[in-house]
Order: C-alpha cells, then structure tokens, then sequence
C-alpha cells in the first residue's frame, strides 16, 4: 500500500471515531428533538384545545355580557320610566299643592273680608237698631205731639164754632138791631 493509501486510511481511522460520535451525537440530538417536537406537538395540541375551550369561554362570556348589557339596558329604561313617573308625579304634587295654597289663600282672603263684612253688617244692624229706635222714639214723640195738636186742634175747632156760633147770634143782634135804628143792613166784613 502506498503512503498516500496508508495516509487515508489512518485518516479515516481517525475520523471514524469523530464520524461515529458526530452521528451518535446526531442520532442522540435526532431523538431528542424528536421528543421535543412531539412534545412541543402534544402542548400544541393541549394548547390548541385550550385555545378552543377559552374561544368558547370568551364566546359564552361575550354572550353572557350581551345579555347582561341588553338586561341592564331593559333595567335602566324601566328605572328611567320609573323616576320619569315619580318625577311627573311630583310635578302634579307639586302642582296641586301650589293650587291648594292659592285656595287656601283665596279662601283665608275671603273669609277675613267676610268676617269684616259681618263686622260691618253687624255695626250697620246695630247702627240701624239706634236709628230705628230712634226713629221709633221720634215717632213716638211725633205722635204724642200729634195727638196733643189734635186734641188742641178739637178744642180749637170747638172753642171756633162755639164762637162762630156766638157771633152769628152777635152779628144777628147787630143786624136785628141796626136795621131798627137805621133801616139799611150793616155789614160786619170788611171790604177789601
């Protein structure tokens, strides 16, 4: 064998070993990558259905807030409905207790002008009670005043015949007795 031969084949006695343990070591990273990779395929896999599970979950969560949110949307709008009512009903409240106050008002302003306008009335009825006595009185007097011009007034038409009487016999006599003196009738008028 010839140097060149004897070169190579030390060489390649040398680089056996290298090229055992070079794909010993392969083979050995070989399987262990392999582990790897199906270890690396088993959590994929585990993560993969994780990932189904937790879509599912956000979905249902997702679902759950949409109808929790449409649920308190409904909640809000009868609560609104609700304090709208309230509100518009103490509006009215409201609202009649200020027209209740202004009766009431009203009704106190009449009653204190009724109680003047009793007082008044009564002042007036007693004022006219004074005045109705009095004019009473003053009828009373009026009467007794006229019943004694009456009687004076009887007395006097009697006290004026009784002497009209008495001056028809003097004026009878006086004619009677001038017409036999004179001869002519005298008259007791006088002429104007």
């Amino acid at each position: 064998m010839s140097t060149a031969g004897k070169v190579l084949v030390v060489l390649v006695l040398l680089l056996l070993p290298v090229w055992i343990i070079l794909v010993s070591t392969v083979a050995t990273l070989n399987m262990e990558w392999t582990q790897a990779l199906a270890k690396q395929t088993t959590q994929i896999a585990t993560l993969e259905g994780d990932v189904a599970k937790n879509t599912q979950a956000i979905a249902d969560l997702q679902a759950k807030i949409s109808l929790e949110q449409v649920t308190s949307e409904a909640e809000q709008t009868v609560l609104r409905a609700r304090v709208a009512d309230v509100e518009r009903a103490k509006a009215e409240a409201i609202e009649i207790q200020t027209g209740v106050k202004v009766q009431l008002a009203m009704l106190q302003n009449a009653v204190a002008k009724a109680q003047v306008a009793r007082k008044d009335r009564d002042q007036e009825q007693q004022n006219e009670t004074a005045g109705l006595a009095a004019a009473r009185m003053t009828v009373d007097e009026l009467k007794a005043a006229n019943s004694e011009l009456l009687n004076e007034l009887t007395q006097l038409r009697d006290e004026f015949k009784s002497l009209l009487e008495s001056n028809k016999t003097v004026v009878e006599r006086v004619l009677k007795s001038t017409t036999r003196r004179t001869g002519r009738p005298s008259s007791l008028v006088r002429s104007l």
